[in-house]
């Protein structure tokens, strides 16, 4: 996951960090509906003029938005429930310019550790130093995939803590196979982490589509399992609570967008595939034990 803190081109994604200004545009952008499903005005802030530029040139921004919106919609569901269980601490991993503990309502009391890179510690620092969070918030800056500094955060904030709510959100797919199990399995080891939500493409592995290729030649797509459950089952992590797309989708109203291709070829197919391919991603809370029974809800 490369980011040589260099300013890209405007327009151009040149390192994993400014796909963080990608996805805070449309999350930005969502506030502008009728039908907004969440308000998060300072999505736009952090994302500037330059995040509004890179989503314009991205293709398939229509899907791209659609997906992102369902994803984030779903990911605050199970947050919201996990928090009813006692979590004490939530520990986002990767969290980029994600402003939850802004546009929630989250209990005073609740411990938000954010780790990502410096400079995006450093802008959200520097940007939200007047803003008041619903809780207490905590900004670390390092790589993930730096495991000494890595290891050393975890083994600190491990006895810190009683109940920590690990979330990964849209970072995963920037990881190889191996440095996802890896910090699976350091994150197994701490006793304190009991829940992890995450973002989960359960397609198989796949090409990145073309049109996608060239422009996110700087941070590409590497993770890839043919079962991504079974995969994070492998380091003790079992699939608590699912909340597919399709389910959100139906849940907000948000069919699948009607663009050319993609949304041609979607709807061109009976409602009951695509009710499956749509199911086939969404979030996801992983727990270290089975949840009983066999059924997930």
């Amino acid at each position: 996951m490369k980011n040589d803190g260099a300013m890209s081109p405007e327009g151009e994604i040149s390192n994993v960090t400014d796909t963080a200004l990608w996805v805070a545009t449309f999350r930005g952008h969502e506030g502008e509906r009728r039908d907004a499903a969440f308000d998060d005005p300072l999505a736009n802030l952090l994302a500037g003029t330059r995040g509004c530029k890179i989503a314009a040139a991205m293709p398939r921004s229509a899907i791209v938005a659609w997906a992102l919106i369902i994803r984030t919609v779903a990911i605050d569901r199970l947050l919201l429930e996990a928090l009813a269980t006692g979590i004490d601490c939530v520990l986002n991993l990767g969290a980029g310019l994600d402003t939850r503990p802004y546009r929630m309502s989250l209990p005073s009391a609740l411990r938000w550790i954010e780790v990502d890179f410096p400079n995006i510690v450093e802008l959200k620092n520097s940007q939200l130093s007047e803003r008041t969070p619903a809780c207490r918030i905590e900004r670390v800056g390092l790589d993930l995939l730096d495991r000494s500094a890595r290891d050393a955060l975890f083994a600190r904030l491990g006895p810190e803590t009683k109940n920590t709510l690990v979330i990964s959100e849209g970072v995963l797919p920037y990881l190889s196979n191996g440095d996802v199990a890896r910090l699976a399995g350091d994150l197994y080891s701490i006793p304190s982490f009991k829940n992890w939500i995450m973002d989960f493409d359960n397609a198989g592995k796949r090409r990145m589509p073309r049109v996608w290729e060239k422009r996110l030649r700087a941070a590409p797509f590497v993770f890839q399992v043919v079962d991504w459950f079974e995969f994070f089952k492998q380091s003790g992590w079992h699939p608590a609570r699912v909340i597919t797309s399709a389910e959100q989708s139906a849940k907000l109203d948000r069919p699948y967008p009607f663009a050319f291709p993609l949304g041609l070829i979607m709807y061109a197919l009976p409602s009951s595939v695509r009710g499956k391919i749509l199911s086939l991603s969404g979030a996801v809370m992983m727990r270290k034990h089975p949840p009983k029974g066999d059924a997930l809800t």
